[in-house]
């Protein structure tokens, strides 16, 4: 793996609650990141493991062998899309954690796990827990970063004042809030819109443009795809799509090329102004020409898909998929 001079930023996404799109959530920020051209590092330090399943991702090595085995962290990192790569967690790490709650400076043992390799990465994206776990705490001391997504429901608004007060008690302040996604949000109901403008009215700048409820987020979760690759014409890659802009600005991470995803009122995706340069370029993945028409691994359909200005080229069978760049393939 080559290391480049840069340190990539530490964002924790988590809340105190399950069930708010917290995966989904950190699945399609972090490809749609991926799909601009950042470099992107998955941790995953729920041992559930969701995001091996909802990357369509069989890691053979996990978070727990860093942490318990002593593994290097670059051996254990498993290439997840291009430019996108996971640390996975699995069900080892639910039964480690008393053993790692006994070590001197426990609460920074993924801050130092993650150190070797943060160079490589324009942002290291960690999927927390739906509690304060050892592993939870260790995220929110290593981010420099921590986004809440929360569904637009009272019972998840206390919630979200209770998380406020616990990263106070964790690392001092509340300063390292920088954003508040709702999730789940239907405009048809009145109380969805009445506790979204009362989120606005608490936390101001702080909450993101909304992610509405769309089935086709868990199902691309269950197939293993993101919503880029499995339904790029539906609002919640439209939302997710817009999602990534917004932190990208936040966080003052440009490329040339935006990522633009097709709308109900404008169901064409749009292609890019001009091409990325060539470090923003993702890589080919799979073989085969841009016309082939059935899968060269199973022989069945493939299927395409046009997003943020790439061309995706899949096969729902076997999980076979390449990407390209509409202007061509890179060099």
């Amino acid at each position: 793996m080559h290391y480049t001079e840069r340190m990539g930023r530490v964002i924790a996404v988590t809340n105190l609650k399950g069930g708010i799109g917290k995966t989904t959530t950190v699945v399609n920020l972090s490809a749609g990141l991926a799909l601009k051209g950042a470099r992107v590092l998955l941790v995953d330090v729920d041992p559930q493991g969701n995001l091996s399943m909802a990357l369509g991702v069989s890691a053979r090595r996990t978070l727990y062998n860093v942490l318990v085995e002593d593994a290097q962290v670059a051996d254990c990192i498993t290439s997840a899309r291009p430019n996108l790569d996971l640390l996975a967690a699995d069900a080892a790490l639910l039964v480690a954690q008393p053993e790692l709650a006994q070590r001197p400076n426990w609460s920074r043992l993924v801050e130092q796990a993650i150190r070797p390799v943060r160079s490589a990465y324009d942002f290291i994206i960690i999927d927390c827990g739906g509690s304060l776990t050892v592993l939870n705490l260790n995220a929110l001391h290593a981010a420099s970063d921590i986004v809440v997504p929360t569904t637009v429901e009272p019972f998840s608004l206390k919630g979200l004042s209770m998380l406020v007060e616990q990263l106070v008690r964790v690392k001092g302040s509340a300063s390292s809030l920088r954003a508040i996604v709702p999730t789940l949000y239907d405009p048809r109901t009145r109380q969805a819109v009445e506790l979204l403008d009362q989120l606005r009215a608490t936390y101001g700048n702080l909450i993101t443009e909304p992610i509405r409820v769309n089935v086709r987020l868990s199902e691309a979760s269950a197939q293993g795809q993101t919503i880029y690759e499995f339904d790029p014409r539906s609002r919640g890659a439209a939302d997710y799509a817009r999602l990534v802009e917004q932190l990208s600005a936040w966080w003052a991470f440009t490329v040339p090329t935006p990522i633009v995803a097709a709308t109900e009122s404008d169901p064409t995706p749009a292609t890019p102004a001009q091409t990325p340069p060539e470090h923003a370029r993702p890589v080919v993945a799979g073989i085969g020409s841009p016309e082939t028409l059935t899968c060269p691994h199973c022989g069945k359909g493939l299927q395409r898909a046009t997003v943020a200005g790439y061309r995706v080229t899949y096969c729902n069978q076997c999980h076979y998929r390449r990407q390209e760049l509409i202007s061509g393939p890179r060099r």
